[in-house]
């Protein structure tokens, strides 16, 4: 007996313990299993997965002109990584960052209003409450990843321009599939919610660090478009009289930022968080209809940049979704889900055009 039909029948063995079969067959030299149309898919393929792991192997469960569709594929090697890379990263972000907070806090215009400040304790300051809110970000990915099972890298940060903060954010790197849309919901939606709570921590802090003087004060100052939750905990932590006006310490502005890349991070575009969000809530189809209206709606309010990005993402790749394609999202997650991603979206929304809000 060939080795290839050898381990045809051993799979559908295996198959068969999980899954009742309707059919079976080697397609394009990939095993093949049709289920029955009735069959439990969600506990029963994680089990699957779990087992065939152990030897190598990976199902991918589809529906396919009314089939549910199991094939079983060899594992992907795991590709090596430099953790030089990682170091190297990380150092070039917190050169930026400290960068960026020392162009922020030597600036004329604190000397007006704080000539006795420690700059360099509040640059210290203005980097720990950076890096707290990118590293929350990627650590809720990180947390969600470990409780599924779903390998993945440490957190790659990403040095930017001081101007922005200093960094892009961070990412990391899934080396393994989710296996259900549960799991691409959980681990989607993570980030963003531990990096928006991090962000609102920051942002107290740095608002009640900030400082309120009369209009014209300074000859120094540009206009920062606000977020309705930063409004919120401005008018909550630093009361102002009327016609004054806020000069954002440092620390504040790590917290805008914050607010900033979630918002970016959430809208549910191709594979960003939010993105995964989507295509776990809505499918397929629907997942790519609402990723070009999000595109557009970055487009029009100036995030140019960001929305050709997007574009390009979407172009370049489809999401190829979770591995168990066909056992829906839990109710739990979905309604949780659609309540969670517009309000976050709404808080931290900003547009560089005042004049469309």
């Amino acid at each position: 007996m060939s080795e290839p039909v050898a381990d045809f029948l051993w799979l559908e063995n295996l198959v068969s313990r999980y899954f009742p079969l309707k059919d079976s067959f080697i397609q394009f030299n990939i095993p093949t299993f049709i289920l029955d149309p009735d069959a439990e898919t969600k506990k029963s393929f994680l089990k699957l997965y779990w087992e065939l792991r152990k030897y190598n192997y990976l199902p991918v469960l589809r529906r396919v002109k009314g089939e549910i569709v199991l094939k079983v594929v060899r594992y992907p090697s795991k590709r090596k990584r430099n953790p030089l890379i990682f170091w190297i990263l990380f150092i070039a972000t917190l050169l930026t960052i400290i960068y960026s907070g020392w162009l922020q806090l030597s600036s004329p215009a604190l000397d007006l209003v704080d000539p006795h400040r420690n700059i360099w304790l509040n640059v210290f300051l203005y980097v720990f409450c950076f890096m707290m809110v990118a590293g929350l970000h990627e650590l809720g990915h990180k947390v969600l990843c470990i409780y599924h099972g779903v390998e993945s890298t440490l957190p790659y940060f990403i040095p930017g321009p001081p101007q922005i903060g200093g960094t892009m954010g961070a990412v990391i790197i899934q080396e393994s599939p989710v296996v259900n849309r549960d799991q691409l919901f959980d681990v989607g939606l993570s980030g963003p919610i531990f990096g928006f709570f991090a962000s609102i921590f920051v942002t107290i802090l740095g608002v009640k660090l900030s400082y309120v003087l009369p209009p014209y004060s300074i000859p120094i100052g540009s206009y920062l478009p606000t977020p309705i939750i930063f409004d919120f905990i401005v008018s909550i932590f630093k009361p102002m009289p009327p016609n004054s006006i806020l000069l954002l310490h440092p620390v504040a502005f790590a917290g805008w930022i914050g607010f900033l890349l979630t918002f970016l991070n959430i809208m549910p575009i191709a594979q960003l968080d939010g993105g995964h969000v989507s295509r776990a809530i809505f499918g397929e189809k629907k997942h790519k209809l609402i990723s070009y209206i999000a595109i557009f709606i970055l487009f029009i309010t100036g995030f140019f940049f960001m929305a050709i990005l997007a574009l390009a993402m979407l172009s370049y790749r489809r999401h190829p979704g979770p591995l168990d394609d066909v056992s829906p999202l839990s109710m739990s997650r979905k309604i949780f889900g659609l309540i969670a991603l517009p309000t976050i979206i709404a808080l931290t929304f900003v547009t560089f055009f005042p004049s469309l809000i």
